[in-house]
Formats: C-alpha cells, structure tokens, sequence
C-alpha cells in the first residue's frame, strides 16, 4: 500500500564544481597552498639563492616543503576520487601535479645513460 519513497544517493561534485567532500575540499586547499609556494620558490626563494651560494640548504628545505605539500595534496586528491567518488577539477588537478613531481624526481633514475 504505502511504498516507500526512493531515495537518490546524494551525487558527489561534477567535474566543473567546486569539490563537495571533505577530503576532496582538504586536497583543494592543498593545491592552492602548493601553487602559492611553486611561485614564491620560483620567484623569491631561487633568485637569492643564486645571488648567495650559503643559502643552498635554505633552498632545500624549502624544495622539500614545497614537495611535501604538493605530495599532500596529490595523495588526499586521490584517496578523494578513489574513495568518496569526487569529480572536481581541483582534485584531478592535484593529483596530476603529484604525478608530475613525481616524475620529474623519479625520472633521472630512469636515464639510460
């Protein structure tokens, strides 16, 4: 007689939104905070290192931290896609940096000369 109504699972985000899970909002703001410190690396922190050699560990350490943060936001990015279903750009796009760096430090290992 009564039949229950059905109920639609609640969609996670489009591509083209903003993320909706939490996750997937933490690896966005991750992705942010990583592009902010790509252009602070490349446009303060190299520069004076250039100028003076005896800040080389300073560059390291905050190579490092910049590598980090990327690496955060790829590795939430992706347990967001993978676990809880979200489809926004933001978290693709993390975890397609992640792969980059990833990449580009794995890759002189993998030189044929």
């Amino acid at each position: 007689m009564n039949e229950p109504e059905r109920v639609t699972p609640k969609r996670a985000s489009g591509f083209l939104s903003l993320p909706s899970t939490r996750v997937g909002k933490w690896s966005a703001w991750l992705l942010v905070v990583s592009v902010v410190l790509i252009l602070l690396n490349n446009l303060v922190v190299m520069p004076e290192t250039e100028q003076q050699t005896s800040l080389e560990l300073a560059q390291r350490a905050f190579n490092l931290a910049v590598f980090l943060c990327v690496a955060f936001a790829g590795v939430t990015g992706l347990l967001a896609i993978v676990m809880k279903r979200e489809r926004s750009w933001a978290t693709f796009l993390a975890v397609l940096l992640f792969i980059v760096a990833v990449g580009f430090n794995l890759g002189p290992y993998f030189d044929s000369e």
